[in-house]
């Protein structure tokens, strides 16, 4: 068994049918068909099911094409850490990150692009969205990390998770209590809010689900930091709105469900013209880290 068999067998699993395959890998189907039949004798098991209407896999073909897709995650690293090696690929990465991202979920996406680029140093610049965009416009960020969506022509955004937005209220707040609150619990609420251009779309969001019969809902202050904002609502300032994964960060404050706010899109922000090989690892870091 080797990578021409596993390469083989790998098309052939995710389409099922011998033609397309061998469609696919540009070749015939007389040499996919002896490919795979080596690699069935040298496992001594059969890796399909020969169908009528195409082909399945056996047992042994699943559990085989999950190995299969590891094996070649672990060469295409391989080819790329030798590269950069070969190629001496240093320099610095600028990477923009909006406040509440997890440090456990950044650390990880910075252990996983540095065990490829070890020499690249990347530099960390929190803003709010608002900023990180306009940032990206100008290149004085690489690749960002916001809320979304972003609609700009000269920019890509791509979704690559959901960060659920709570309630965030003093431990000992009559609210603290429920499992869930509804948007009539907060009437006449103070609220410790972020400035609207830190995010707009879901700014506007917020202040939807705070007005009441159009008044207005109570804001005693703005600030764009979030954990500033938890900080104020456990000296009994107001209530805000918080990451959800910001409650193991502080505990001794209560994170509550909104039943009719939605959860927040993240993604990661970049120019249309930027598509280095760099570039394209940190974003596969930081997917891995945030799924």
């Amino acid at each position: 068994m080797d990578l021409k068999h596993l390469r083989y067998f790998k098309v052939l699993a995710e389409e099922l049918n011998f033609r397309k395959a061998a469609a696919r890998l540009n070749i015939s189907q007389p040499p996919l068909s002896q490919q795979i039949k080596e690699l069935e004798e040298s496992l001594e098991t059969s890796l399909f099911h020969r169908l009528k209407k195409g082909n399945e896999l056996t047992d042994a073909g699943k559990i085989l094409y999950q190995y299969t897709l590891e094996i070649f995650e672990k060469v295409e690293e391989a080819e790329e850490r030798i590269r950069s090696i070969r190629e001496k690929k240093t320099g610095k990465l600028i990477l923009g990150l909006v406040p509440g991202i997890r440090p456990q979920r950044i650390a990880k996406a910075m252990q996983l692009f540095q065990k490829i680029y070890p020499d690249i140093q990347v530099t960390i610049a929190e803003h709010c969205t608002a900023t990180l965009i306009h940032h990206v416009k100008e290149n004085m960020v690489d690749l960002a990390l916001v809320y979304g969506p972003v609609q700009e022509d000269a920019l890509e955004w791509n979704a690559i998770a959901e960060e659920a937005y709570h309630v965030v209220l003093p431990a000992n707040h009559a609210l603290a209590k429920r499992k869930k609150i509804s948007r009539e619990d907060l009437k006449d609420q103070p609220f410790i809010l972020y400035k609207r251009q830190d995010q707009p779309w879901f700014h506007d969001a917020v202040m939807q689900q705070l007005k009441f019969n159009g008044q207005e809902p109570n804001i005693i202050s703005e600030l764009s930091s979030p954990r500033t904002r938890v900080l104020l609502v456990h000296q009994g300032l107001g209530l805000t709105f918080a990451p959800a994964s910001l409650h193991e960060e502080y505990p001794h404050v209560s994170f509550k469900p909104l039943d009719s706010l939605d959860a927040v899109p993240v993604g990661i922000l970049r120019k249309r013209n930027k598509n280095s090989r760099t570039l394209k690892t940190m974003m596969e870091a930081f997917q891995k880290s945030l799924s």
